[in-house]
């Protein structure tokens, strides 16, 4: 079995030091770049949400001036707001279904 020298030990040392430093920054890092990143996309969202509501280059700017916390308020409030419209969509419907079922047994009561 060949000996491993000072050299080639120290070299080892080393680059194992550099993973395990390299493991920990990530797990420490990642965190933070969750954050950043959920953040980037909520923004996004945000414009996007607001460029289809107001259609205004004005709103537009005032969303690019929000903090991270307000955009994640405004798109927590926007995602209740299509919760609510989906659901008075689909209230909607079904009036409109009950309404036509109505008509058609007064119809019949008539006759």
């Amino acid at each position: 079995m060949k000996k491993i020298d000072d050299t080639q030990k120290s070299i080892l040392i080393g680059v194992g030091v550099a993973f395990l430093v390299g493991i920990l920054t990530f797990l420490f890092s990642s965190d933070n770049a969750k954050k950043k990143t959920k953040a980037i996309v909520n923004r996004q969202k945000a414009k996007h949400y607001v460029n289809d509501k107001f259609n205004s280059k004005s709103a537009k700017k005032l969303v690019s001036k929000l903090t991270d916390d307000e955009i994640n308020l405004l798109a927590g409030a926007a995602g209740k707001v299509s919760d609510l419209e989906d659901k008075f969509s689909d209230m909607k419907d079904y009036m409109q279904d009950k309404s036509k079922d109505a008509k058609k047994a007064f119809k019949k009561v008539k006759k």
